[in-house]
């Protein structure tokens, strides 16, 4: 079976992401953010079960394993908490401010360069998200409030398991690492949703079942790309997961956009263009070994 180019698959993968981020905001609506992170978990975990029996598994770098997972698992959920919190455009935007750190994570601790270029896209990216920031703050307050603080957080995390995912997929499977993404997610979780579980309606069970879908399709599809796109590049093309999610937020859900918000979403763009050009070349490289 011939597998997606990897910037084709990475691209498909922020799309999802976006998917899943509006049905977390639809489900968080009653559910706790936690819950939905939690079902979420366990939804990937039973999908990780139905491939093993097809699927051979072995991990091999299990410290670089348990990494993904820990940095995973906790940056999902200060997202969803986030997410339950915050119009979903804006959380997202928080959360995928993650290349920044991604880069400079990998830059410190993989010994993988940061050229100039990625340098202009990441800058471009960010300075978009911070406009969309300002431009969505209530009137006369902080544009950091205390949800936003850990949406940012979920960032900080994200970045180091974007780039430790590069790292291990150099010897681990698509399915070996989000195995180690969901176990470790669950744990973290359990306890917050135990502790203020709601008990879902149906159409809320719907709900909590496409997020987890949505989960699954997209976390396997990145990883199958960052095994081949530098992961300071491939934060700038997950970018698109933000601005689709802002899209989508003002049409479904009435999240109103204004132009500030919109010019800052249109660099966004930009970046993510630079980026895709960039790990567009990285892939050809790779081919051509």
């Amino acid at each position: 079976m011939k597998r997606p180019p990897a910037v084709a698959a990475l691209v498909s993968a922020a799309l999802v992401f976006a998917l899943m981020a509006v049905a977390t905001k639809v489900a968080a609506r009653r559910l706790p953010g936690a819950q939905v992170a939690f079902v979420r978990f366990a939804i990937g975990l039973g999908s990780c079960a139905l491939a093993r029996v097809w699927v051979p598994m072995r991990a091999h770098n299990k410290l670089g394993l348990v990494m993904r997972g820990a940095y995973g698992g906790a940056a999902v959920l200060f997202y969803f908490l986030a997410i339950a919190h915050l119009p979903v455009g804006i959380a997202t935007l928080l959360n995928y401010t993650a290349p920044v750190f991604t880069a400079f994570y990998a830059a410190m601790f993989m010994g993988e360069a940061i050229k100039r270029a990625t340098l202009g896209a990441l800058a471009l990216t960010s300075a978009g998200v911070a406009l969309v920031i300002v431009a969505t703050a209530p009137p006369g307050s902080l544009a950091l409030g205390p949800w936003q603080l850990v949406g940012l957080l979920s960032a900080v995390l994200s970045g180091a398991a974007v780039a430790t995912i590069r790292q291990v997929r150099k010897t681990d499977g698509s399915w070996e690492v989000f195995t180690a993404f969901c176990v470790a997610g669950a744990l973290i979780t359990l306890v917050p949703a135990a502790r203020d579980w709601i008990r879902p309606t149906p159409g809320e069970w719907a709900v909590l079942a496409a997020v987890g879908v949505t989960s699954v399709v997209g976390q396997l599809l990145m990883t199958h790309s960052l095994r081949y796109v530098p992961a300071a590049a491939g934060g700038v093309i997950i970018q698109l997961t933000p601005v689709t999610s802002l899209a989508i937020g003002w049409a479904l859900l009435n999240e109103r956009i204004g132009a500030l918000a919109l010019g800052g979403a249109a660099l966004t763009l930009a970046g993510v263009s630079l980026g895709t050009y960039l790990a567009g070349r990285r892939e050809s490289d790779v081919a051509a070994d």
